[in-house]
């Protein structure tokens, strides 16, 4: 998969060719791409703050992992987590699915098919 192509990479990309080429460019323009450029880095280098949302969503990653832990080696399909935990009450199977896959992609929780049901275990 290509690298993601961001503001900051694109600014060193052209700062790199003016720095080589042989033409004049104005100093004034030199400035604001440096200036631009400390902007760019300044706002990368603050933590990112979560929503509340999302930090519903983490504790309720960890409610999943801690149930599936607790029934090591068992099989759930999202219905069933739906059913057995209580924090998921009034929530939608899409919902627990999102879940569910960003634990699966994160190799905390793994996938599998049987009798074209999937079910969802703690990772091994």
């Amino acid at each position: 998969m290509a690298e993601k192509l961001t503001y900051a990479k694109a600014l060193n990309t052209v700062m790199d060719i003016l720095a080589n080429a042989e033409i004049d460019i104005d100093e004034a323009v030199i400035d604001k791409l440096v200036a631009l450029r400390t902007s760019l880095e300044k706002k990368n280098a603050s933590p990112k703050k979560l929503t509340a949302q999302q930090q519903k969503n983490e504790g309720l990653k960890e409610v999943i992992i801690e149930f599936l832990t607790d029934h090591e080696g068992e099989g759930f399909t999202v219905t069933d987590l739906l059913k057995a935990i209580p924090e998921f009450e009034g929530d939608s199977n899409q919902h627990v699915s999102a879940l569910l896959r960003q634990l699966c992609q994160a190799t905390v929780v793994e996938k599998y098919s049987e009798k074209r049901r999937t079910y969802f275990r703690i990772a091994e």
